[in-house]
């Protein structure tokens, strides 16, 4: 079984390469998630919209804290399904130089690892490096391969060029792609499973940490009265009113429908989802307002408005003079 780490930052865009990459390969692929949060949202969306296996990893990051059940799980995931490729998406959180060398401890004649794949979202480049420093780097320095995501949505060219030319200095050794994956040809596609990792990669020292500087929140049974709360929601996270959050996700339960919600960086999209999606929000980031994000999404059930009702509707069945 050989394995694909496909990397990035929270918000870049990896889940939906993923999704692209199970469609050009006709091979036998499982997937092996790992979410900072209770729950598991990218793991959802593959679920619902690919044929591919999925297992997932939550609350634990497979740099560090997690990277013993990291270990075991690939162990189970070869003797059990045995695929031809195991994709493994690590949280945005974690240092991509830390997953490959887990993974190297335990390659053996049937476990090998490919050369990793970072997926970068260029509109967001300068502000990650800026305030994610060595960590943003990480993902860059040791990718065989980084992807620039989201290129169909008319990026200024100056933000792709300012972002390659970084890059470069990060990694001259990486190839780059410029333009939308989706355009790439077969033979992109087939190389990414057969490029093997370097062996001279250098890993990152082990007193590297870094969970503890975010924090996750995991909503379920996630509610908003209307699609305008929602979107007042998403312009405070820009605003960082309940904290520094980096990520945003999930299907969010609106006038008794389900909606996709996502917010990275400085963008949010709310669209319409399969209604038998798990409803559920994640929320990463820092110095978390967790009490005043829970409060949006109360559901109708815990709205003062519904714990009187009862009792106004008995009021109402008894006759009293006027």
């Amino acid at each position: 079984m050989k394995i694909l780490v496909v990397s990035g930052f929270l918000g870049a865009g990896k889940t939906t390469f993923i999704k692209t990459l199970s469609k050009k390969i006709d091979k036998k692929i499982a997937v092996l998630e790992n979410d900072y949060a209770v729950v598991n949202i990218d793991e959802e969306i593959l679920k619902t919209q690919t044929d591919l296996s999925v297992w997932e990893q939550t609350e634990k990051c497979i740099c560090c804290t997690g990277k013993s059940d990291f270990a075991m799980d690939i162990l189970t995931i070869s003797n059990t399904l045995n695929p031809d490729f195991l994709i493994v998406e690590p949280t945005g959180v974690g240092y991509l130089s830390k997953v490959i060398a887990n993974i190297q401890k335990i390659e053996y004649g049937e476990i090998s690892l490919l050369s990793p794949v970072t997926i970068v979202d260029p509109s967001a480049f300068a502000n990650c490096i800026k305030n994610y420093g060595e960590l943003y780097k990480d993902h860059i320095k040791f990718a065989g391969t980084i992807v620039l995501s989201k290129c169909d949505l008319h990026l200024e060219s100056t933000e792709i060029e300012e972002s390659v030319s970084k890059i470069k200095d990060l990694n001259p050794f990486a190839r780059i792609i410029q333009r939308h994956y989706a355009y790439e040809s077969e033979e992109f596609w087939q190389s990414l499973f057969t490029k093997n990792l370097d062996g001279s990669v250098e890993i990152a020292s082990e007193s590297e940490e870094n969970e503890s500087e975010f924090e996750s929140l995991s909503i379920e049974n996630a509610e908003i009265p209307c699609v305008g709360k929602l979107v007042a929601f998403a312009e405070n996270l820009i605003r960082c009113r309940f904290g520094k959050i980096v990520r945003a996700k999930g299907f969010v339960k609106c006038a008794g429908e389900l909606l996709r919600f996502d917010f990275a960086g400085d963008k949010y999209s709310i669209e319409g989802a399969e209604q038998d999606s798990k409803n559920a929000l994640v929320v990463i980031g820092k110095n978390l307002d967790s009490y005043s994000i829970k409060k949006r999404f109360e559901t109708k059930n815990d709205s003062m408005f519904n714990r009187i009702r009862p009792l106004c509707a008995t009021l109402d069945k008894k006759k009293f003079p006027c």
